[in-house]
């Protein structure tokens, strides 16, 4: 019985490597790799981007979400919001997606139609980079009047699996939609 153990541990280890005296070599894959000196290419090493680059692709994420849209962030919780029919109300709030911390609808007024939801990167310098995974991402949720009136919006922020726990958070917008003029 021990030499059948035995044997099959070192089948196992060899699979993995184990008794391979390249194993502990690093790999590098070839894609990343510098050319052969004296080689050309279009290989550049990734740089990583300054504070102000980082800032400037955050502002410009942050101005293409936010354009022909009502925007409602965490800012602005437990407050109220007004709008015009024609418009869209974007609630756009950090979660954890990666981590399974995402914002569920509890409740939305019954004047208000779902017109989808996205995700963006909170960081997107950074986590646009190829290669980065995850981080916190703003996760929305986009709605068109389909007529006048006031309601709230109430959202939970959790994992969807854990149905025994508390929620991590609570969000809650009172929304005004007016006529359009």
């Amino acid at each position: 019985m021990r030499l059948l153990i035995v044997t099959a541990a070192a089948l196992a280890l060899g699979a993995c490597g184990y008794f391979n005296p390249s194993a502990d070599a690093p790999v590098v894959p070839p894609e990343a790799s510098p050319p052969p000196a004296g080689e050309t290419s279009d290989w550049q090493e990734p740089v990583m981007p300054t504070p102000a680059e980082a800032a400037r692709a955050a502002e410009e994420a942050q101005n293409k979400a936010e354009a022909g849209v009502v925007y409602v962030g965490a800012d602005k919780k437990d407050t109220t919001v007004t709008m015009k029919i024609g418009e869209t109300l974007r609630i756009e709030l950090v979660s954890i997606p990666t981590a399974g911390y995402v914002w569920n609808l509890v409740e939305t007024p019954a004047f208000m139609e779902p017109a989808g939801e996205g995700t963006r990167a909170t960081d997107p310098a950074h986590q646009e980079m190829a290669g980065f995974t995850g981080g916190n991402h703003f996760l929305s949720f986009d709605f068109i009047p389909k007529a006048a009136g006031t309601g709230t919006f109430k959202l939970t922020e959790g994992r969807p699996w854990e149905t025994d726990e508390e929620p991590m958070d609570r969000f809650e917008v009172t929304v005004t939609v007016t006529p359009a003029e």
